[in-house]
């Protein structure tokens, strides 16, 4: 009796189950990183700014109207640290700005790429 299934199939099934669990991965690992970034520029409450300590804990910049919160999150939940008595002017870290524009040109058709960090 033969086999219903043969190895070399099994392997390729196998295969590409991993693909698709390991492409999920990717793009859930980068909405996660990402997540900060979606709020409205003018909503009333957004996060401006985050840094993380540890996986698990984080300072977070809270623009709610005309305040700024500094904002310590952790496992056991969030604790305001600190009222800002003046608003930060904060802009986007350079490290953002070039993969931006390096994702843009990746993905332009017919145009080289520019590889240099």
């Amino acid at each position: 009796m033969s086999d219903p299934i043969s190895w070399t199939a099994l392997l390729r099934i196998l295969g590409g189950l991993a693909l698709v669990l390991g492409f999920f991965f990717l793009v859930l690992r980068g909405l996660r990183r990402v997540q900060p970034g979606f709020a409205r520029a003018n909503a009333e409450f957004r996060v401006i700014a985050t840094l993380a300590l540890s996986p698990r804990e984080r300072l977070l910049l809270i623009q709610v109207g005309e305040q700024q919160l500094l904002v310590g999150s952790s496992p056991q939940g969030l604790r305001c640290l600190h009222v800002l008595p003046q608003a930060l002017n904060v802009r986007k870290t350079d490290a953002t700005v070039v993969f931006s524009d390096w994702l843009r040109k990746a993905t332009a058709r017919g145009e080289p790429q520019d590889r240099s960090p």
